[in-house]
């Protein structure tokens, strides 16, 4: 086996993208590097993992637990599970858990042939994208790709948004444990507004009158009605909540209610069932950018209403993918 070598490099952020509290267990400026022979391998969403066994300086055996993007994003860029097949000797660089435990949130790979992958994002790789030869598609009527998230600001921050909150909501917070409260290590299928803030491919599909947008993530449907829609407040509650659309040109503008999700991110801010969510997905004049403004009014939550914001773009032969999701225990 080969021997163990971390450094700690301050300073340094990796490009990772961070999601569903990643900044909760790992640092967020610092760097390590590990060296020894992969003995185990979940090739899975929300994150894969990889276990590296090494010699210390002692002679004594350690074991790594090294994590890193999802399964679809590695597929977007052309990464198989085949560049991590256990008995490999690897050098993986990451950031370093932020909780003394022995694991990495891994950005790369350096196999002992040479080869060195980037374990990139989920931003798919154009070359490995092939486009549709049908006619382009119309208006919002596509697969979207993340832009920017409106959470893109905050990712490497283990305390999320710098927002008015209530106190009764900062105490929430401040009580908020990831190792027990992130819903996503429990593969639970996120409520609204948080499937929004999220970096996989979105579709808008017309489904009659009214519109289904489709999430990757945790593979998510949205019903947006937009005709002969029941009254909002005759409606149960459920994680999505109830959605009501209109047209203010090419803008859609979507008002969402009874919304049954705890939480508002993915950092223990609480959500009020009296939240009230308005979108707004503003088509660019050549169709290549999609605009998201999103306000929120919780005031069990919040002081005032909050306005947050984010793009997609269209990029053609993007899809959406299946989503299946691995629970951590």
């Amino acid at each position: 086996m080969i021997r163990i070598s971390v450094f700690f490099f301050l300073s340094i952020p990796l490009a990772a993208n961070a999601h569903h509290s990643i900044a909760a267990f790992y640092e967020p400026d610092a760097t390590g590097e590990v060296a020894g022979t992969i003995t185990e391998v979940n090739w899975v969403n929300p994150h894969i993992s990889f276990t590296v066994e090494s010699i210390n300086d002692d002679n004594e055996v350690e074991t790594w637990t090294i994590e890193s993007g999802a399964a679809n994003g590695m597929a977007r860029n052309g990464i198989s599970r085949d560049v991590l097949e256990v008995g490999t000797d690897v050098t993986v660089v990451g950031r370093p858990s932020s909780r003394g435990q022995m694991a990495l949130y891994a950005s790369s790979v350096r196999r002992a042939d040479g080869e060195s992958v980037a374990l990139r994002g989920v931003g798919s790789r154009p070359d490995l994208l092939q486009a549709s030869a049908g006619p382009e598609p119309e208006g919002i009527f596509r697969v979207w790709s993340r832009g920017r998230a409106y959470g893109d600001h905050v990712n490497d921050s283990a305390t999320g948004f710098e927002l008015p909150y209530t106190e009764a909501a900062q105490a929430a917070r401040d009580r908020y444990d990831p190792v027990t409260d992130d819903t996503a290590l429990k593969c639970l299928q996120q409520g609204m507004p948080g499937i929004m803030d999220n970096p996989y491919p979105i579709e808008f599909v017309a489904d009659g009158d009214d519109i289904e947008l489709r999430v990757e993530e945790w593979s998510v449907v949205r019903t947006i009605h937009m005709a002969d829609y029941d009254d909002p407040e005759s409606q149960v509650f459920t994680r999505q909540g109830y959605s009501v659309g209109r047209w203010e040109g090419d803008t859609l503008v979507v008002q969402t209610a009874k919304i049954d999700w705890p939480f508002f991110d993915d950092v223990g801010t609480p959500q009020s069932m009296d939240v009230d969510i308005v979108e707004r997905f503003a088509l660019s004049p050549d169709a290549s950018r999609l605009d998201y403004e999103i306000t929120v009014t919780d005031p069990a939550t919040f002081t005032e209403t909050i306005a947050l914001d984010g793009y997609w773009t269209w990029v053609p032969g993007e899809e959406v993918k299946t989503y299946q999701c691995t629970p951590w225990f």
